[in-house]
């Protein structure tokens, strides 16, 4: 401690004139108590440290007349930064593995997405040549597969557009129609990827976003366009809910792999005033539009309170179902734990052997995935890809319209008899 305390006074001595004298006391400060406090790993045994070190500069400081409340300051300031460097240092590490993993996923989605367009041309290819019957149901068959998969292939803003195009051009039921199209399509996307709150919040911000700007074109539908896709999209969210919860409700614990990626407190807490941040949504949807569907979205908002019930009734019986999950998997602990930390571990290990690969082979793709989205070719198989499953999209609710109007009918002349 004798030299330290040397070291700082001859540099006070020397520097007492210096222009930036007290930033020169902070930065000196650090690098003398880093060196100090670098082996001690005890928290009692660096904070003892860092006491002797404040005394021994207070007093160097004293001794060359620089006794200010601004030097001692600047000694405190370089002291902070010496108990934190490492963990600072750490967690700069950290931020900048956590962008490196975010770019690698990224890359990685794009090459599934490519990898999935190119075996549905592949099989789209085979189809052609298929006696007419057979040609048709697997047209239906793999637009089927497609809309299952719409998040991940990257179109399901422009699907949603032309399923509801495609309703407009058809003319009739269009309220109705598009409140099955909606919900469908939201429930499907939801269902197909992790049940997290904000996958909910964006799925339906693309949906009733495609909506919006078509209802701003076609003033006519406008309020059909929006009372179908609020409310068929409500629905889906509160479809999505209730199957959450039912298959977490009576999953077997030792199947409950999925748990592994999702966690279910953090869930729990986001599932509270869901219904008031879906209304959120609406509002700020509203105000991004220059055309008539932000008045009419706000007239809606003004009738939703109870129309929202659903959705908040939903999220509070999966809430309960999740706070149940949590306790027995407490109680079982004891008996799941390793099971559930060497899966943990594995996939872990996995990911990260995922990632480097993807590392590997990034750089010689990425920038062709970077204009993935805006080449010409592409952009014109998006819009023809899109048409096609919007068209299914819009098949598949009136198909289920008319089966419901059929038994209703059905059921109407049974009573007649």
């Amino acid at each position: 401690m004798e030299s330290t305390y040397t070291i700082f006074l001859a540099t006070l001595k020397e520097n007492k004139e210096h222009a930036d004298l007290y930033k020169l006391i902070s930065e000196l400060t650090f690098e003398l108590s880093r060196k100090k406090i670098q082996r001690l790993k005890d928290e009692v045994n660096i904070n003892n440290r860092i006491g002797e070190l404040f005394e021994l500069y207070c007093k160097a400081l004293h001794d060359e007349g620089l006794k200010t409340s601004r030097a001692i300051s600047s000694v405190i300031d370089g002291l902070l930064k010496a108990t934190t460097h490492e963990k600072e240092a750490f967690l700069y590490k950290s931020i900048y593995e956590k962008e490196q993993l975010e770019k690698s996923i990224y890359t990685q989605k794009q090459q599934i997405r490519t990898v999935l367009a190119d075996t549905f041309n592949t099989i789209e290819a085979h189809i052609v040549s298929m006696q007419p019957e057979t040609q048709q149901n697997a047209l239906t068959a793999i637009h089927d597969t497609k809309l299952r998969g719409i998040e991940m292939l990257g179109i399901l803003k422009e699907t949603t557009a032309e399923a509801l195009l495609t309703t407009l051009e058809n003319g009739s039921d269009v309220a109705d129609t598009i409140h099955e199209i909606t919900k469908n399509l939201t429930f499907q996307t939801i269902h197909e990827g992790d049940f997290t709150k904000q996958r909910i919040i964006n799925i339906s911000s693309t949906i009733i976003g495609a909506s919006i700007e078509i209802a701003d074109e076609d003033l006519g539908h406008a309020k059909d366009i929006l009372d179908g896709s609020i409310n068929g999209v409500r629905e889906g969210i509160t479809k999505a809910i209730e199957k959450f919860k039912n298959d977490l409700k009576y999953a077997p614990t030792d199947a409950m792999e999925g748990l592994l990626e999702t966690d279910l407190s953090e869930l729990r807490k986001d599932l509270v005033r869901i219904d008031e941040q879906f209304i959120t949504l609406l509002e700020v949807l509203a105000s991004q539009s220059e055309g008539i569907s932000a008045s009419l979205v706000k007239e809606m908002i003004k009738e939703m309170t109870s129309s929202t019930v659903k959705i908040k009734r939903a999220a509070n019986d999966a809430k309960e179902v999740i706070g149940e999950r949590i306790e027995q998997l407490k109680a079982e602990a004891s008996v799941f734990e390793k099971t559930f930390k060497d899966r943990a571990e594995k996939k872990l290990e996995s990911l990260k052997k995922d990632v480097n690969e993807f590392e590997k082979k990034a750089s010689a793709k990425v920038e062709s995935f970077k204009q993935f989205e805006f080449e010409n070719d592409t952009a014109k198989q998006v819009a023809q890809e899109a048409k096609k499953l919007g068209f299914r999209a819009w098949e598949v609710a009136k198909n289920m319209m008319d089966g419901a109007v059929k038994g209703a009918k059905e059921a109407m002349k049974k009573e007649d008899k």
